[in-house]
């Protein structure tokens, strides 16, 4: 009797034993693939973008693949937010039959993301929201909270804003050079940047031996960095060209931008690299930024916009006031 007892209490530790390994590695797997999901590079097209996307994907298999040189071998990434300085420099690229990649970050969803714990503690219960704010007087209890909130709601205001003007200006554009439609790519939307905590740390430990003045919206550049660092589609269009060449990546900063003196310092810094900004003690290997607009102030780029866009979009970009 007591050797059955014995060998059923085995029996029962071995199976329990299995089913808490089991349980154990199912827990651990599925924690790996939301920490991955969560810090991985995450984007995505609008759906009116994307009706020739196969005949566009098509034909730049075929560039790729062909012996002969093309000019389109090389997509040009740029960072298009809808600005004139971004918008000129795209209708240039077009203009020069270049095959272009328009990217976008969208700062709102990815902040709004990394805060949701936060969020939804501030927004538990809708109805009380002013209550739970302010007090009698009608003052604001947390004044942290409320410089976060309406930094967070000024964010979704200018991502909405922009994304509205960039929707309307691909339109624009494509209707005033049909001949370039196959050139200018749906725009890839960027949800989510994948985490990277020693460029991040490096980052930010050089804003603080700086000492900037002011800093506000610098951290779109350290995004841009860490997005374009996992961006596969960079390094595979880079390694099937035939000449080698790295792609092109762009932005539109220009010499009013009002991060302007500390984008230099970080790159005497090598936190950045700046083609515009000679630094021989960047690696091969980095990231390079082109800003051809960079020491254009934003006078010149409207001068220069003025006599070099379609009457219909500058006009556009008048109603707007830039």
């Amino acid at each position: 009797m007591n050797l059955i007892t014995l060998t059923l209490t085995k029996n029962h530790l071995w199976s329990a034993l299995s089913i808490a390994g089991l349980a154990g590695v199912s827990y651990l797997t599925n924690r790996y693939v939301k920490n991955t999901e969560q810090t991985s590079n995450k984007t995505y097209y609008k759906p009116f973008e994307i009706n020739n996307i196969n005949n566009i994907t098509q034909q730049n298999t075929n560039i790729n693949t062909n012996t002969n040189t093309n000019t389109n071998t090389n997509i040009n990434y740029i960072f298009w937010n809808g600005d004139i300085s971004s918008t000129y420099l795209l209708i240039d690229l077009l203009l020069q039959d270049k095959l272009i990649q328009p990217l976008y970050i969208e700062r709102y969803t990815i902040i709004k993301e990394l805060e949701k714990d936060k969020l939804e503690s501030l927004a538990r219960d809708t109805s009380s929201l002013k209550d739970k704010l302010k007090d009698i007087k009608g003052n604001y209890k947390n004044k942290n909270n409320t410089t976060f909130l309406n930094s967070i709601a000024a964010l979704k205001k200018a991502q909405q804003y922009e994304i509205k003007q960039i929707e309307i200006l691909r339109l624009m554009i494509l209707a005033q050079y049909p001949e370039f439609r196959n050139n200018l790519l749906p725009t890839t939307y960027i949800t989510t940047i994948a985490k990277d905590l020693e460029y991040s740390s490096k980052f930010y430990n050089a804003l603080l031996e700086i000492k900037p003045i002011h800093s506000n919206g610098i951290d779109l550049i350290e995004q841009v960095i860490r997005f374009l660092k996992y961006y596969d589609k960079i390094r595979s269009n880079s390694n099937n060209n035939n000449n080698n060449s790295v792609s092109r990546i762009i932005l539109g900063c220009n010499k009013d931008y009002k991060n302007r003196e500390l984008l230099i310092k970080l790159t005497k810094k090598n936190i950045i690299n700046i083609i515009s900004i000679p630094n021989n003690n960047i690696s091969e290997n980095d990231i390079s930024l082109d800003m051809p607009v960079f020491n254009m102030d934003n006078k010149t780029v409207k001068f220069m916009a003025i006599k070099f866009f379609p009457n219909d979009i500058m006009q556009y970009f008048m109603k707007i006031d830039i």
